[in-house]
């Protein structure tokens, strides 16, 4: 059975405990069970980040990673997060370059919808009168005119506890790997990282 570190931060280790474990060392320990508690747990913290660090953007992220040219119409790229059933796409430049990343968000924030609005409002607002609907005004736009930019990204052998700091910051949910030359070589999204943290 695996011990999370959540389990491990609830055990109560008694002076009983350390007692016990310090009888089975074999010679003469000079240290109080305080300090042997103490110590134990700053290890712990150590061994912990240490492991956690060794994990690398590299070893959590999606290689095959579904693009979208920055000139392509708007619509392609509602198009293909429809079709592979995401909510992110890495935009890329004429040079082959991540240009930035378009989201749902960009979707709704250009269609000027609070986070409060519904999915059902939008869709209601659309079939109510196609003259209001909110939609109506990304008819024409393309990728470049919608995407998040400047890009946030992340390199290869980025700490994964660094990665969850950028996402946590800039409030952003996935994050593209960029390698040496800073080309795309996969993306991150906050479901990989519970999955690489848990």
């Amino acid at each position: 059975m695996r011990i999370s570190e959540l389990e491990y931060s609830n055990l109560n280790i008694s002076n009983e405990d350390i007692l016990e474990a310090m009888k089975e060392i074999p010679g003469y320990l000079d240290i109080t069970p305080k300090d042997f508690l103490e110590l134990y747990h700053k290890a712990y913290r150590h061994a912990l980040g240490r492991l956690k660090s060794a994990i690398k953007a590299r070893h959590i992220m999606t290689a095959s990673v579904v693009t979208i040219d920055e000139h392509k119409p708007l619509a392609d790229a509602a198009q293909l997060m429809a079709n592979f059933d995401i909510s992110g796409l890495p935009v890329i430049d004429r040079q082959g370059q991540v240009s930035g990343v378009i989201s749902d968000k960009d979707f709704l924030k250009h269609m000027n919808i609070t986070e409060q609005t519904s999915f059902m409002h939008v869709i209601l607002s659309c079939l109510d009168s196609p003259n209001k609907c909110l939609a109506r005004d990304l008819k024409g736009l393309l990728v470049k005119n919608v995407m998040s930019s400047p890009l946030i990204s992340v390199g290869l052998e980025t700490p994964v506890l660094e990665v969850a700091d950028i996402l946590e910051s800039n409030r952003i949910n996935r994050v593209p790997v960029l390698d040496q030359e800073f080309k795309l070589a996969g993306i991150i999204a906050r479901s990989d990282l519970v999955r690489a943290l848990s």
